[in-house]
């Protein structure tokens, strides 16, 4: 329990951050590649480096826009840097050397946009209803409709970014593993 809330509450709260939803797909993809005796191939090679994209891009902004001053202890502090920092490496480490990185072109880059969007989508609405916002940045009723839509817009842009690096570096790993085959 956390600030007097309950704790369904505060599970219910959890479920509204992108940090924790993205960890929850790479925790149950994760699995069904563990549990499936195709193992990766499970997924098509693009829907991999789109996790990827996803947990590494969330590492990034939390790290750049959310943990300055923070000052954690304890299992909070365990949590904090499992989610933010060790699940982000180990999805990074494991698919630059275990995931095929064939297959993904650069449409994809713009097809990845829609789990933010269904996300920050999601978290508007919520936050609307809640009058609580998982983010600063997406926080309607301190900054205003207009202030918010450019930060989505520039959030949008920054995932399209990483999207487009995450394409270049499939291709490339790409063009390294098949020499090597």
């Amino acid at each position: 329990m956390r600030d007097g809330m309950s704790l369904g509450d505060s599970l219910w709260r959890l479920t509204g951050y992108f940090t924790i939803l993205t960890n929850g797909l790479i925790a149950i993809s994760m699995g069904l590649i563990a549990a499936s005796h195709k193992g990766p191939k499970v997924f098509p090679n693009h829907a991999l480096a789109a996790l990827t994209f996803y947990i590494t891009t969330m590492g990034l902004i939390y790290h750049l826009l959310l943990s300055a001053g923070r000052n954690l202890s304890g299992l909070n502090l365990i949590g904090d840097l499992g989610v933010h920092y060790v699940v982000p490496a180990f999805t990074l480490i494991w698919w630059l050397f275990f995931a095929d990185k064939d297959d993904v072109k650069f449409n994809h880059a713009v097809i990845w946009l829609a789990w933010p969007l269904l996300y920050t989508s999601a978290a508007l609405l919520r936050g609307r209803f809640e009058g609580w916002y998982p983010y600063f940045f997406l926080d309607v009723g301190k900054y205003g409709l207009g202030q918010i839509g450019l930060n989505v817009l520039g959030l949008g842009l920054g995932f399209l970014a990483m999207g487009l690096l995450f394409v270049l570096l499939s291709k490339g790993l790409h063009r390294v593993q098949a020499k090597h085959l």
